[in-house]
């Protein structure tokens, strides 16, 4: 597909991938660590040609599991929970 000159694709955060290096420096963590989540199991990856691939929505989904300050989520359960009263 010819795009014109002013119109830039646009990769969806959904579709972009991120090798160890690129999830290395995205997330500041080191690629050691990186490597030691995915030997766990923990986070998932591609493998193509030997060449590790991870996909940045679902390495943000993961990090979201080690959240520390959830007041955010509380937030939302309260409103979950008063929406269901008075609703």
């Amino acid at each position: 597909m010819i795009l014109p000159d002013n119109i830039e694709p646009v990769i969806s955060r959904r579709a972009k991938y991120l090798d160890l290096r690129g999830l290395s420096e995205y997330s500041s963590l080191g690629i050691p660590t990186l490597r030691e989540y995915l030997k766990s199991g923990s986070l998932s990856y591609f493998k193509l040609k030997g060449k590790i691939l991870v996909r940045v929505s679902e390495f943000e989904d993961w990090l979201e599991g080690y959240r520390v300050n959830k007041k955010e989520d509380l937030n939302h359960l309260v409103d979950d929970v008063l929406e269901d009263l008075m609703g």
